[in-house]
């Protein structure tokens, strides 16, 4: 476990602050705009506890959802870190990591107010910027999630169906390079 957190840690830490404009990338509901509030200035995901994690934004505990791709990928490694410390009540990273890029559920449509287009893309747009690196330490972190919890048809589909996939066209890739 202790080599997980390092992996993971090693791999974000150089990610830069999304800036206080570039929190969210919805407007519908009172969430986006709650989280924009409340993560406004929060420039070091190290140094976000557990408590506001799980509650993020205003008792919600929604944040993953409502993330612009680059504050998803800023805030991400907090998140997972948290998961492996056992710390989380309300998020759960390995559903938001997992879900969209299943089978079942991306070609599901988005409706045109939330975006258009359908979960699978924009789960893969959220993904885009992960860098192999960053990739690797997601795989690792959902090899965990199973070691940890057994059997889940979701994180399996995922690895399987997009993860892995993602792990092999890094595998020749040097440390630190991109994978798109």
């Amino acid at each position: 476990m202790t080599s997980l957190v390092r992996q993971i840690s090693a791999a974000f830490d150089a990610v830069s602050y999304p800036g206080d404009d570039n929190l969210t990338d919805s407007s519908y509901g009172e969430e986006p705009e709650a989280l924009a509030r409340e993560f406004k200035g929060k420039h070091a995901w190290q140094a976000l506890d557990d408590e506001f994690l799980n509650q993020a934004p205003e008792g919600w505990g929604t944040a993953l959802s409502f993330f612009s791709p680059e504050a998803f990928r800023f805030y991400l490694p907090a998140y997972l870190l948290a998961d492996i410390r056992g710390a989380l009540d309300t998020s759960d990273p390995a559903v938001r990591l997992c879900m969209f890029v299943t089978p079942q559920a991306e070609g599901k449509r988005i409706a045109t107010l939330w975006g258009g287009g359908t979960m699978g893309e924009h789960a893969r747009r959220t993904f885009s910027g992960f860098d192999c690196d960053q990739v690797r330490a997601i795989v690792a972190y959902l090899r965990w999630c199973l070691d940890r919890d057994g059997y889940d048809p979701t994180i399996e589909q995922a690895l399987e169906h997009y993860w892995l996939g993602r792990e092999a066209e890094c595998r020749d890739a040097p440390a630190g390079s991109e994978s798109g």
